[in-house]
């Protein structure tokens, strides 16, 4: 019988996949509106696609998790249920957290302005490496996903609970619990990577913009000034869920590894992964010229 702080859990997790479903499934249809008219996307658009239809896919595993959960706990428990929805999870997490990183480094080379030989080489040849990226991205999250997997199966029994690590002083106990700390940080090592990436273009990005709204500030050009002012709040803005969405795949990680269990506490890992992939489409609607021109129209539509 579940409680009312996960039905709580549960209606939040319902809303966000909502909100998530429906800004993400509109950049995807406006995307490949775009795509059939034109046969062809930009660089930006490809990487939004992908994630829009990769984020569906999210929401979809983080909804029927939770409701095999709260309704069908014993169905959940099983090996194979719980190893697919592992693996499911992993995959998608994995693919999302490396587009993200691919489309900072995409605003990152065409916003900001730095004059290293360095970057701007990648500004004239990382537009080109989109569509090999995003398909290497798909097949290096397969790989580790199921790398990750086997190696959690076969080595995890090998490391205890955090209760017997407390409670057993000895040697062995020490060597263990060291053991389970490497193979922590290998599970972890392909989404810190992405991380380390993303943190660096996005740090770039943020530096090159308020550096530029200074210097428009001082040339009293309000109008471009208050644009950059909204594009640092917007990049900032998804540093913040990307960060904090990166912190919870940590949380995951480690309570999976030291077998913690609770519906509760899955429930709300669940709500704040889904917190960031619904707040960044949102917030990727309103800095999109192209996206945010076509939601007010639609808008418009819908009150008239």
């Amino acid at each position: 019988m579940s409680t009312s702080f996960e039905f709580f859990g549960f209606i939040l997790l319902i809303i966000e996949t909502l909100v998530g479903i429906a800004g993400n499934g509109f950049i995807a249809i406006i995307n490949f509106i775009d795509w059939f008219s034109s046969r062809k996307l930009s660089p930006a658009d490809m990487i939004l696609s992908c994630l829009s239809l990769f984020r569906f896919a999210f929401h979809a595993i983080a909804i029927q998790a939770t409701i095999h959960l709260l309704f069908f706990m014993d169905t959940f428990l099983l090996r194979n249920v719980y190893i697919a929805y592992n693996a499911s999870w992993l995959f998608v997490n994995t693919v999302n957290l490396w587009f993200a990183t691919w489309l900072s480094i995409l605003y990152c080379v065409k916003i900001a302005n730095f004059s290293k030989p360095l970057f701007l080489q990648m500004k004239r040849r990382f537009p080109g490496l989109v569509p090999w990226l995003l398909l290497g991205t798909v097949v290096f999250s397969a790989i580790t996903t199921t790398i990750k997997t086997i190696v959690r199966s076969t080595i995890k029994s090998e490391c205890k609970t955090i209760d017997s690590l407390l409670s057993n002083n000895t040697d062995s106990g020490i060597k263990t619990s060291d053991s389970c700390k490497y193979y922590m940080l290998l599970y972890l090592l392909p989404e810190f990577f992405a991380f380390i990436i993303f943190s660096s273009s996005s740090i770039l990005l943020l530096t090159s913009l308020w550096r530029h709204k200074n210097l428009l500030q001082n040339s009293a050009r309000n109008v471009s000034t208050e644009v950059h002012l909204n594009a640092i709040k917007a990049l900032a803005s998804f540093s913040i869920l990307y960060v904090s969405s990166f912190f919870v795949e940590i949380l995951t990680t480690f309570f999976t590894w030291m077998d913690i269990e609770g519906i509760e506490m899955n429930i709300w890992l669940f709500d704040f992964a889904a917190a960031y992939s619904s707040g960044h489409a949102i917030i990727l609607i309103f800095i999109n010229p192209k996206l945010k021109k076509e939601s007010v129209k639609m808008l418009h539509q819908l009150k008239c």
